[in-house]
């Protein structure tokens, strides 16, 4: 198939998807977050043909997880400039209770995206924000691309792409040749 296809992240912008999440579900835990960005992602991707956040997904015993989004949630802060981690704390509140939720100390700046990367999280926020941890747990553990990925290692987005997408061979056509080039 060629080079994985990765992306690299903004780190704005996953501060402002964080805080879109936590003002649309209270309290959403780590698990939920991981969750219903695989999935928004994965269903902006076939729709329209690039992620909304472009973070690298690894396979993890509990299913796809988002690393840069892990790194800030649980405020790993090797990996953050100073300014990250103060605009990080001035905008979301971390619990560490039975599990890291999060909540957002303001609203989101819906200038990073799209109306399409709002659609796409709101439906994948609808489908699975209020799942129980078995139920997602099973779901993921089905994807193609969970089951093509060996143990902590990233998730080639190429595989997050439906078989039966009309559009999957030019989506990877795109993808193959400018992603290592977008910063989403």
């Amino acid at each position: 198939m060629g080079h994985r296809i990765l992306f690299h992240i903004s780190h704005k912008k996953a501060l402002e998807v964080l805080v879109w999440l936590a003002s649309n579900k209270s309290m959403i835990n780590i698990y939920h977050i991981a969750k219903v960005l695989f999935y928004a992602d994965k269903i902006h991707m076939n729709a329209y043909g690039r992620p909304i956040l472009g973070d690298t997904y690894y396979k993890y015993p509990y299913g796809p997880a988002p690393s840069t989004i892990l790194h800030m949630v649980y405020q790993k802060t090797e990996f953050f400039s100073p300014r990250q981690i103060e605009a990080f704390n001035a905008s979301i509140r971390v619990v560490k209770e039975q599990y890291v939720s999060i909540s957002a100390k303001r609203e989101p700046d819906l200038q990073y995206f799209s109306q399409s990367d709002l659609d796409a999280l709101q439906e994948s926020l609808d489908t699975y924000g209020d799942l129980s941890f078995d139920e997602i747990f099973h779901l993921t553990h089905k994807e193609k691309c969970y089951i093509a990925t060996e143990d902590q290692q990233p998730i080639d987005y190429a595989l997050m792409l439906d078989n039966d997408n009309p559009h999957r061979d030019s989506i990877l056509e795109n993808m193959t040749e400018s992603s290592r080039y977008i910063t989403m």
